[in-house]
């Protein structure tokens, strides 16, 4: 098992860029120590992003000022636990349940960091319909051609290509671009799997990576699978506007991250940057 130390050494060192379906979770000091405006304050400042969005409040999480012990394993932990994906600090019934239309395997690289990842929300949000696996522990499926592969590429194809009574599964890589992509190429389990892919979206993401502002977090790529999925599937009109927010709490955890972030540097009035290598207008400080 990592020990907090060498967690915490690892995570000096770096990772390399995420890419399409890749993330990072945890929040560093500053972002952990900093306090949020309260919602009038906020209310004065830019927009999020989320307005639009119909996700449930997000204002229990403001009221963990302390880290917490992990119900099931008691490590010290905030907001929940990435080892066990137990809530943290409050009850479950205030954190959003939801039911998938489909069945989540995320394969796990082995080397991912568990508190890095964002695939944590999803589990924790949609316990019965998302599974997470270690890349040394890939069930081994008897229908793999019943599957399909979130993954970008060459030969993937939208939903819409997809009859839906072809599939019964979806399959998550998570791991850094490199790790993911050795992964799908050169893991027997996954390398002929069907790949499908979503159209092309605006990463809200707070971690740096040099790769296109349409490379997601794990977590937004899997919402705008379920988003599309709804409209192809479930909607009765093909138009991208018929859309419920059904699926929207999925993001329930990471909207608050990326408004905690935004409000932390904002109270900042400039005076801190969030990174140079972030692209330019990232944080929205007040005009």
């Amino acid at each position: 098992m990592t020990s907090e130390l060498e967690r915490q050494e690892v995570i000096k060192l770096g990772e390399e860029p995420m890419d399409l379906l890749f993330g990072t979770l945890s929040l560093d000091k500053h972002q952990q120590n900093s306090k949020r405006t309260s919602p009038e304050e906020d209310s004065k400042l830019q927009h999020s992003p989320f307005d639009s969005f119909k996700i449930s409040s997000t204002a229990i999480l403001d009221t963990l000022n302390t880290r917490s012990f992990c119900p099931k394993c008691t490590r010290s932990m905030k907001y929940f636990c990435y080892w066990c994906y137990q809530v943290v600090g409050c009850q479950r019934s205030d954190v959003p349940y939801l039911e998938l239309p489909i069945k989540i395997d995320v394969i796990k690289h082995i080397k991912e960091l568990e508190g890095k990842s964002t695939v944590a929300h999803a589990k924790i949000i949609a316990p019965n319909d998302v599974s997470i696996y270690s890349s040394l522990e890939i069930p081994k499926y008897e229908n793999p051609d019943r599957l399909l592969l979130l993954f970008p590429g060459p030969d993937s194809k939208t939903l819409n290509e997809i009859p839906r009574d072809s599939f019964d599964k979806l399959l998550v890589v998570d791991g850094t671009w490199q790790q993911a992509s050795s992964l799908t190429k050169f893991t027997e389990e996954l390398k002929n799997i069907r790949k499908v892919t979503i159209n092309p979206q605006k990463t809200l993401f707070w971690r740096y990576q040099n790769k296109s502002e349409n490379y997601l977090a794990t977590i937004e790529a899997l919402y705008y699978f379920l988003k599309e999925y709804y409209v192809t599937y479930e909607s009765i009109t093909d138009n991208e506007n018929s859309y419920n927010g059904k699926y929207d709490d999925l993001l329930w955890y990471y909207k608050y991250f990326y408004e905690f972030i935004q409000s932390s540097y904002r109270n900042d009035k400039g005076k801190k940057h969030f990174t140079t290598r972030h692209r330019q207008g990232y944080i929205k400080y007040d005009e």
